[in-house]
């Protein structure tokens, strides 16, 4: 089923669902747990989970990549899990849950210009108008000028959008030196445990800290580790065997969608009308941006 087209493109849809509905339960745990608590256990979990499913249930053998490739691996490990995820949980705790999904959105965006500083490949001319369009909806979004608070939330969601575009890049380039040396499965369970080891370290110093976090809260955690960090990375290394890369990107802005009506469910939040409209503009321009990707190169 899942090997089709649509199949691929519901299973995507259907992890994005989970793990928006996830993310709207951290939000709620953020207000017992401290965020860093949240992050180096989740990674914890994640790391354990990823090892039994690679080596364990796949029961695929260490890889002989060069150390190139081991280097590359490490870099995105720290870039995409130790820093990204740690800002991630920071923000969230910061932010409303529909504006901390709005922003993330922007990492396609940020990627694009990446790729044409760093990796030579110019956006089409439709394409920097997506773009263009896509960023108009944050005036759109933030018609209300963000508290203080929220600004130093924003500040630093940008800087973890900007981080995770340079992963993007980073993972380009992964795949082009690889040849086959590493499989997916091991690329993702081995910069997962390179991102989490700093994490996990710091926060043994301080295991006091998680004496008091609740079974409910544990299993948020957990959930977090499993479906955000480990499951994103299997589903989308699956459908992307099927789906173009501009697909997958299209369809999971759709997170934002799901993130809102979680979050008008479980806390309560209210989304205003033009909120709604920032929303619809960017998801627009994001998929003029995608939907001319696959004219400028093959994917």
């Amino acid at each position: 089923m899942f090997g089709s087209k649509n199949g691929s493109a519901l299973l995507l849809v259907s992890t994005i669902a989970v793990v928006a509905l996830v993310t709207v339960l951290a939000k709620q745990t953020l207000n017992n747990v401290h965020y860093f608590s949240f992050v180096w256990l989740q990674m914890l979990i994640a790391s354990l989970v990823m090892l039994i499913f690679t080596f364990g249930i796949c029961r695929e053998k260490l890889s002989k990549a060069n150390s190139k490739v081991w280097l590359y691996v490490v870099a995105i490990g720290l870039l995409n899990f130790a820093i990204v995820r740690s800002i991630f949980l920071y923000t969230l705790d910061l932010l409303p849950v529909t504006t901390h999904a709005y922003l993330i959105n922007f990492v396609g965006i940020v990627t694009m210009a990446f790729s044409a500083l760093m990796l030579r490949e110019p956006p089409s001319m439709l394409q920097i108008i997506g773009a263009a369009i896509a960023i108009s909806g944050v005036r759109l979004y933030f018609w209300e000028s963000p508290s203080e608070g929220e600004l130093h939330g924003i500040a630093w969601l940008l800087i973890a959008v900007i981080s995770l575009a340079l992963t993007n890049i980073l993972m380009r380039r992964l795949h082009q030196i690889n040849n086959h040396s590493m499989t997916n499965n091991q690329v993702s369970t081995f910069a997962i445990i390179f991102g989490a080891l700093p994490l996990v370290v710091w926060g043994l110093q301080d295991v006091n800290k998680i004496d008091n976090i609740s079974v409910t809260d544990w299993l948020v955690i957990s959930l977090n580790g499993i479906v955000c960090v480990g499951v994103v990375m299997l589903v989308f290394n699956f459908v992307l065997r099927v789906l173009k890369a501009y697909e997958a990107s299209i369809l999971a802005t759709s997170g934002v969608v799901f993130t809102a009506l979680f979050s008008i469910v479980l806390l309560n939040d209210s989304i205003r009308d033009f909120e709604i409209l920032g929303i619809a503009v960017m998801i627009s321009g994001i998929g003029i941006v995608h939907c001319f990707s696959c004219k400028q190169k093959p994917d």
